[in-house]
């Protein structure tokens, strides 16, 4: 019989209210946040200091008796409270460096996404631009609407917000996972991938989703948080619908999943987190309910896509992972067309460049795995050595004045190379790094997780509250609860050069100015072949408020705030 680690074994337990809460500066020397008084037992998550419905013993406004039935799945509560005690007396930063801002950082940010973003792009009436937009397109000036429907840009800031009510039991939070999950699973546990809009110049709509792509996987991770709270059947059997997608994801001959039809034979380190964390908890929870023996199937699907990407994709130098590899026979990696993308030279097997953000997604995933992953598989240790190797070169990456990691990891703020481009380019010198909002917050959830679960050394702590502490130093909360998050990379594809992570276009204002790329930009066909396009124009882009900047606050918040 499979042996899970405590939060599987528990899952059947009540969920305990968070703690009752002191809120103090989030910015406190030390890389403060949080300051815990009061009894353990004494219910009432008192966000802001503002109480709340949930008051007094046990849960007085009935969320937890709806969550009862196993949404302590995820991680056990009576493990939230002892790594916030380690996290407490540990010696993380000196915090001269954090911007001090009121309140809890994660129910501040979850709040006003549900007020600011109620619809989430839902239709053309709820995103028509960068005023009301949660996703957009940021090469175009104004920046215009991208709506992705079942897509993880929704689907990973809505894992945090659904984690910040397993953790505080207010039902506002599982309303809103509820109110986007619904619109697209039927009652019959059918997911939608439509996209309905805009549509195409004749009035047709364009192509669904792609089921079988691991970003559109990614939301069907709130459907066991939703199954738990409510034991609707559709959720289950969407569940199982998801499950069965994973049959049909393409491999390249190594055995790699694809990470996507436009990218053939590419494994990237992106799409760990996106499906194998999905896969591995439905093999430990339901799998062999649905279909005997079907477990083990899914732990091997999940462990076995790490351990190729792993084998590589690893530096030994630096212990971390390159953004990607290609099992294409023919060496050409496909999709990552010029100008906007700067494609590896064919032949090139894995990718040249240590970029944060995939580094932290695979940190996550892997972590995510390990946590349902039965403690006596096989591969259990291979994944392990992932989490303890990144871990490490994170940490002897991590900026010592602010906390946080760069785009280029391992480059730091090292003068840039001499030559960005291509080999034998001589006019695309190296641009200047930067530090990045978005892997520096996922990371920061990854190790204070991977901390609390016993993967890594308690010493990690101190590197996750740094992280964190930097994070928050770029996070402005005004007086009416808006929260903006600087600094994060849009989405971005694998790229064959050091320019093509750097060499970004970065601002604040998305309705006025020169477009990232201006029209006097060359074609991929006016490019000769070998060189890569002029340094005014840039296809990376850094701004404010991007999905995946709050998706990192709010994964962050769970594990570093309670």
């Amino acid at each position: 019989m499979p042996q899970f680690d405590p939060p599987i074994r528990d899952r059947r337990r009540p969920l305990a209210l968070a703690r009752q809460l002191t809120f103090v500066s989030l910015a406190l020397a030390g890389c403060g946040g949080l300051s815990f008084t009061g009894p353990t037992g004494s219910g009432g998550a008192a966000f802001s200091g503002a109480g709340g419905a949930m008051t007094g013993q046990g849960g007085a406004g009935g969320t937890v008796a709806a969550g009862a039935g196993g949404s302590t799945m995820d991680a056990g509560a009576s493990d939230a409270g002892a790594s916030s005690d380690a996290m407490a007396q540990s010696d993380a930063c000196d915090g001269s460096h954090a911007a001090i801002v009121p309140g809890n950082v994660g129910a501040t940010a979850a709040d006003f996404i549900m007020a600011r973003w109620p619809e989430l792009d839902y239709t053309a009436a709820d995103c028509t631009g960068p005023s009301n937009c949660f996703s957009l397109n940021f090469p175009t000036v104004p920046a215009g609407p991208s709506p992705k429907f079942w897509e993880y840009t929704y689907g990973v800031p809505l894992v945090g917000i659904q984690k910040l009510y397993e953790k505080t039991g207010q039902a506002k939070y599982l309303a809103f996972v509820k109110k986007y999950v619904d619109r697209y699973v039927d009652a019959n546990g059918v997911v939608s991938y439509a996209r309905p809009w805009p549509l195409n110049t004749d009035g047709t709509m364009l192509a669904p989703n792609d089921p079988t792509i691991q970003d559109v996987i990614q939301p069907s991770n709130l459907l066991f948080g939703l199954y738990a709270a409510t034991n609707d059947m559709r959720y289950l059997k969407a569940m199982s619908n998801t499950r069965q997608n994973f049959h049909n994801i393409m491999k390249n001959p190594g055995g790699a999943f694809w990470h996507k039809p436009a990218y053939p034979n590419q494994q990237w380190l992106d799409g760990i987190y996106m499906s194998e964390p999905f896969i591995t908890r439905y093999g430990a929870l339901y799998a062999d309910s649905q279909l005997a023996g079907d477990s083990a199937d899914c732990f091997s699907t999940a462990t076995t896509q790490i351990k190729i990407l792993a084998s590589h994709t690893f530096d030994p130098q630096t212990k971390l992972y390159f953004h990607a590899w290609n099992g294409a026979a023919d060496g050409v990696w496909l999709g990552l067309g010029l100008p906007s993308k700067t494609p590896v030279p064919t032949g090139t097997v894995v990718s040249p460049i240590l970029w944060a953000r995939s580094i932290a997604w695979f940190l996550a995933g892997t972590v995510d795995v390990l946590e349902y992953l039965p403690v006596n598989h096989p591969d259990r240790q291979a994944l392990l050595d992932v989490v303890s190797n990144i871990a490490q070169g994170l940490k002897t990456y991590q900026d010592p004045t602010t906390g946080l990691w760069y785009q280029v990891v391992n480059q730091m703020d090292a003068p840039p190379p001499a030559n960005g481009g291509y080999a034998g380019e001589t006019d695309k010198p190296g641009q200047p790094n930067w530090l990045e909002t978005s892997s520096s917050g996922i990371f920061s959830y990854a190790l204070a997780k991977a901390v609390r679960l016993g993967y890594i050394p308690t010493s990690y702590v101190a590197v996750a509250r740094k992280g964190w502490a930097g994070v928050k130093s770029r996070i402005d909360i005004g007086t009416d609860g808006s929260v903006n998050v600087r600094g994060t990379v849009v989405g971005m594809s694998v790229g064959g050069t050091y320019n093509a992570y750097t060499n970004a276009d970065f601002r604040t204002d998305l309705m006025t100015g020169t477009p990232p790329a201006p029209s006097t930009c060359k074609t991929a066909a006016q490019i000769a072949p070998g060189t890569t396009p002029t340094l005014d124009c840039r296809y990376t882009y850094v701004r404010d408020n991007v999905p995946q900047g709050y998706a990192a606050v709010l994964l962050a918040a769970s594990e570093l705030e309670f």
